[in-house]
């Protein structure tokens, strides 16, 4: 199996779709997420691409001001480019363990408006930052597809719209692996 030679095409990316309804501060809220990544392999086992990413996401929150409880609808929408570095070490053949380094910048547009729109929608722009190191799992069951699974490793996140808003994680959050699939061409 030869998919991580140098100058093969790495062409992939992840959707991810969430509904929630529910009772509380929260009544719903909907994420649609659309990453489509692409990368060449600058030498045997080492991809160097970006991604291009965007979020779309809706909820109503219930809020209690003075005693009268309204609510809020929000919607945010997110673009981004992500550039990354993956490094591939082989187990067998057809099975590599793989580490990512990724940058992302992001441009964020939340609309948001009371439930009766009285006030009419205001609109907040933002950009924020992340950097993260993934670990991961590249299945290969032909010459031109892999199947992965990734985990969460260390992510810093830094934010300038809310002051200067940085969080930093680390650990392989288990719970909330991300499995795709990769054409290797």
């Amino acid at each position: 199996m030869a998919q991580t030679e140098k100058g093969k095409i790495l062409l992939g990316g992840y959707a991810n779709f969430n509904s929630f309804k529910g009772t509380g501060m929260t009544n719903r809220s909907t994420s649609l997420r659309i990453n489509p990544t692409v990368g060449i392999f600058v030498t045997d086992n080492v991809v160097i691409g970006t991604g291009l990413g965007y979020v779309h996401t809706g909820y109503t929150q219930n809020l209690v001001d003075g005693g009268e409880i309204g609510s809020v609808r929000r919607k945010a929408y997110v673009v981004s480019v992500s550039p990354f570095g993956r490094y591939y070490v082989g187990i067998t053949p057809q099975f590599k363990f793989f580490g990512q380094l990724e940058a992302s910048a992001n441009w964020r547009n939340i609309k948001a408006s009371d439930a009766d729109a009285a006030k009419g929608e205001k609109d907040f722009k933002s950009n924020f930052y992340t950097a993260a190191l993934s670990p991961g799992f590249a299945l290969f069951p032909s010459k031109k597809i892999g199947i992965e699974l990734s985990f969460s490793g260390f992510q810093f996140s830094r934010d300038k719209s809310i002051g200067d808003f940085q969080s930093f994680s680390f650990g392989s959050d288990f719970f909330s692996p991300r499995l795709g699939i990769q054409f290797y061409l």
